[in-house]
């Protein structure tokens, strides 16, 4: 049963003011419909009551904790909920609304998989959002509101990251592509995105470049290793046209054999990592291409007839221990080495960016690991320089 007493509200009273075995709800004197509520397990809160304009329902609406404020500027707050009345309004069927309207970064991440990630990402990006959503984000941010994230939030998932450093940054820009468009679609006060100057853990590009006497190497071990039956003869072709082209896995290892255009000796790439792409092929990638069955769809075809080449990790790892290559070596690398070989061949900046189907140019720095001509000279006199004065 509620004891309800009457009383001017003062900090004295409510520090005073003792549970009891039921409820107690103290109303001040000084504003009607402003009170305290006193629970028995000692919690007090200011409330109001009001009659809604439009039901007629008496409400009752808790303004703030006591212990979070004093009287006089509870007193306030209330005075600001009772002209929303005055005008109208209802602040607890406002409250519920905006409580079931409330959006959690799980329903955040259905929008954007839905309305961004599927229809402007490619298929492997969106198929990385999913899975980064999935391990990384939604364990930690997932029943949140999307108006309550924090960048605390966000500073504390990214340095839970911290011994993956490429995998916080791509959750970084993740999450801040995600805030911006909870944004547009009016879950988020605008200018409000938490991931806002939240750095970026620094990478360490890793420079396993395969020397001219290493690329030997892999081409005899693959050769002897197809005669042996321990790979195949489509995943040889594959290193093969990766080192010779710079393209990326997917361009050669998912490309059809009717995508070739042998009078231009180019590969017409209808869709990539950056849109449609013409590859040039030399007169040695073409040697290669022209030993593959025309009768095969796919340029690599797998073991399952009909289907290209899904998972070429596991010969690449016999690949690498049986010609001595670095452990660490990745397919990728071979990108890498094609870009870094060009470069040091005498192939512009500019030329390689196009073999490798770079859209910007700061990109193909990273590939760029030898030196180039003006850097050699350079060395060159410096040393001749030096040298002279020993």
């Amino acid at each position: 049963m509620e004891n309800r007493k009457k009383a001017k509200l003062t900090k004295t009273i409510v520090d005073n003011i003792a549970p009891g075995a039921n409820e107690i709800w103290l109303w001040d004197t000084e504003l009607p419909g402003f009170g305290i509520r006193v629970q028995p397990s000692g919690r007090k809160t200011y409330v109001i009551r009001y009659r809604a304009r439009d039901t007629h329902v008496q409400r009752k609406m808790t303004v703030a904790r006591c212990a979070e404020m004093p009287p006089d500027r509870a007193r306030d707050l209330a005075r600001k909920a009772f002209s929303a009345v005055a005008e109208g309004r209802d602040p607890v069927g406002d409250q519920r609304k905006a409580v079931a309207d409330a959006k959690t970064v799980d329903d955040m991440k259905e929008r954007y998989m839905r309305e961004h990630a599927k229809p402007f990402k490619k298929p492997a990006s969106a198929e990385l959002d999913e899975k980064n959503w999935r391990i990384h984000i939604l364990p930690v941010l997932g029943k949140k509101f999307v108006r309550e994230v924090t960048k605390a939030d966000i500073l504390t998932l990214h340095g839970s990251l911290s011994t993956k450093p490429a995998t916080a940054n791509q959750c970084l820009a993740l999450l801040s592509k995600a805030f911006n468009l909870a944004e547009d679609w009016e879950l988020r006060d605008r200018n409000t995105n938490p991931c806002h100057k939240v750095r970026k853990y620094e990478i360490i590009e890793r420079e396993l470049i395969l020397t001219l006497a290493q690329i030997k190497r892999l081409n005899a071990i693959m050769t002897e290793m197809v005669e042996g039956n321990d790979i195949t003869q489509p995943f040889a072709n594959l290193v093969r046209l990766l080192l010779l082209t710079g393209c990326r896995l997917r361009e050669i290892m998912h490309a059809k054999r009717e995508w070739i255009d042998e009078t231009r000796r180019l590969l017409l790439l209808p869709d990539s990592k950056v849109g449609q792409r013409r590859i040039a092929l030399s007169p040695q990638c073409m040697e290669i291409i022209n030993t593959i069955p025309r009768a095969d769809e796919w340029l690599i075809p797998g073991r399952v007839h009909g289907e290209p080449m899904q998972t070429p990790y596991r010969p690449w790892r016999l690949v690498k221990k049986r010609a001595g290559l670095p452990e660490k070596l990745r397919i990728h690398d071979l990108r890498h080495s094609a870009g870094s070989l060009g470069h040091m061949a005498g192939l512009s900046q500019k030329e390689i960016a196009i073999m490798l189907g770079h859209r910007q140019l700061s990109t193909t720095e990273r590939y760029l690991h030898g030196h180039n001509g003006t850097q050699a000279t350079i060395a060159d006199k410096m040393s001749q320089t030096i040298t002279a004065a020993w």
